[in-house]
Formats: structure tokens, sequence, C-alpha cells
């Protein structure tokens, strides 16, 4: 029995010293996104667009994260001569593991990779019937931080998943730069 209560404290301890040493951070980043979708019988296609990011996180080791962002990927039209035209507005909220490794004192690089719940909203001529899809898909991201001060980084990220309209998919990244601040 004092086994188990030494066992059991010390877990205890380990698990708030953790907590302890965690750090938690908030993020935004704007950027251009592009959409890899077919345009087949398309007399134009916009495949690019704004996109941007607000994300937080909570480091859990000194080089692993878990974090939540919310993504706008902006949307791609469709123009077609005779059928009109159609718009996809496409987001995401995201949920992932982050490994962080350090270049040097101020620089850094991450990999992400998680899940992201993805709403795509069609609208106008092209789209009449079609209906909003909501479809849970990989999401995985490459970035870089460098730090200005203790508590502010000056960030840059690559976010890549799909999108589904229609039962087709459509794979859309988002290239952006912004600020990260950590508390």
């Amino acid at each position: 029995m004092k086994k188990l209560a030494s066992l059991a404290a010390f877990a205890a301890l380990t698990a708030f010293a953790g907590a302890a040493s965690a750090q938690a951070y908030v993020g935004g980043t704007v950027g251009f996104s592009n959409f890899s979708v077919d345009c087949p019988f398309a007399s134009d296609c916009d495949t690019q667009d704004t996109a941007f990011k607000v994300y937080g996180g909570f480091t859990l080791a000194p080089h692993i994260s878990i974090e939540a962002a919310y993504i706008d990927f902006g949307g791609t039209s469709v123009s077609t001569l005779g059928v009109g035209t159609g718009n996809i507005d496409v987001s995401a909220f995201v949920v992932n593991g982050a490994y962080r490794w350090d270049f040097s004192p101020k620089w850094a690089g991450i990999a992400r990779l998680g899940l992201a719940n993805v709403s795509s909203d069609p609208s106008g001529v092209r789209f009449i019937g079609v209906g909003s899809d909501s479809s849970i898909k990989l999401y995985a991201g490459l970035g870089i931080e460098y730090a200005v001060a203790k508590n502010l980084k000056i960030v840059g990220a690559f976010d890549l998943t799909s999108f589904e309209v229609r039962g087709s998919d459509g794979s859309l990244n988002a290239l952006s730069g912004g600020i990260q601040f950590s508390f």
C-alpha cells in the first residue's frame, strides 16, 4: 500500500512540475491560399485567395505542444459561360500536435500534424441546391519562428488540408506570416 501511495504522490508531483513549466501562447497569421480543384468546362477559375489563421497552444514538454487553430482559407470561384458563377468558401477548425526544434537561440522550426474539421460553403448560380459540407480531414503544417523578444516571435506557416464539395475532394494550402505572443 505504501508503494502505491508513493507512486501516486510521485505521479502527482511530476504532473504538477510539468504543468508549472508549461507555457501558453497565441498567434495570428495572414497570407495566401491556393485551392487545387478541377475546373472542367470553366471559362474562369480563380484558385487563389487571402487566408488568415488565429491559434493558441500549450507547451507540454520542451519541444512538444498541443494547438488549436481557426483557419479561413478564403474561397475559390468558378465562372462558366451559360451556367453562371459559383464560389466555395472554406474554413477549418484544427487540433494538432506540434514539434519544435531550435536551429539557434532565436530561430526554430515547427512540424504540425492533426485533424481539421473543414467546412466548405458553396454559393452562387453554379451551386444552386448544393449545401454546405463539413468533414474531418488530416491536417499538416510546417513553420518557422524568429524570437524578437522573450515573449514575442515572428512566425511563418505553411498549412495543408483538403475539403469536399458535392462528394469531390480538393486539396488546399495556405502560406502565411504573422506574430506569436507567449505568456
